[in-house]
């Protein structure tokens, strides 16, 4: 029980220090309602041992934030008197399966669960954008529900740890990363210790549904953001 306290409490500073250092992409900032960092409290995460965030992302209209957790949900911040609320999963899901207990800890179910990393709304279609660790891009309409998975493969070879993603808010395109065509999420630590150089920066284009690889063999891969221009 001691374990899963320090846990909790750990995902709730995290989010915080990630709530006051989040800024908009430059390209979106001009759409965005400004957040108001005097405001920021702190959002303690749902009771269980859910681990988070690894990304935030706000809509159109300033609501959220939005934060992937470690069983495998997208959950929505709605204020203090309504907390969070499940916003997005991906197929797979299952609240029985992906319940993760001190006898079985996220790292065991997250493979079949999903584990959200990166998160950004196109604004102008109100889509969510989520690079999962294990399914891939996935992406969600507006008012969310149950994830549509985009993309598991670019150029025949399989995704197999999602990372990162941004959009260009004017074409619509999604850039995103793939941190490692050897290791998954659950196997991080090896990316870094064998120096992993099997990273890509991929593109999909939401109009053809068509991803390529933009480069190949970067070592570890991760955020990404784009600029004005």
């Amino acid at each position: 029980m001691a374990s899963g306290r320090r846990d909790l409490a750990a995902a709730t500073i995290s989010l915080a220090v990630l709530l006051l250092l989040f800024l908009p992409s430059t390209a979106a900032a001009a759409n965005v309602p400004s957040i108001d960092a005097t405001r920021t409290r702190h959002l303690p995460l749902p009771r269980g041992l859910l681990r988070g965030p690894e990304s935030v992302a706000f809509d159109a209209k300033g609501h959220g934030p939005y934060s992937g957790v470690s069983d495998g949900r997208v959950l929505k911040w709605n204020g203090h008197k309504l907390g969070w609320s499940t916003y997005t999963y991906n197929p797979d899901y299952s609240s029985e399966a992906c319940t993760a207990s001190l006898l079985r800890p996220e790292t065991a179910t997250e493979g079949r669960c999903g584990r959200p990393l990166g998160l950004r709304f196109h604004l102008k279609s109100g889509y969510l954008y989520i690079a999962d660790a294990y399914k891939g891009l996935m992406r969600v309409a507006p008012g969310g529900g149950e994830a549509t998975v985009l993309v598991t493969e670019v150029d025949g070879v399989p995704l197999r740890f999602t990372n990162g993603v941004d959009i260009d808010q004017v074409t619509g395109e999604v850039y995103f990363t793939d941190s490692s065509r050897n290791y998954n999420r659950s196997q991080h630590e090896m990316v870094t210790r064998t120096g992993d150089e099997t990273g890509r920066l991929l593109r999909y284009d939401p109009q053809t549904g068509k991803a390529v690889v933009l480069q190949a063999d970067i070592t570890y891969p991760n955020g990404l953001a784009i600029s004005a221009d």
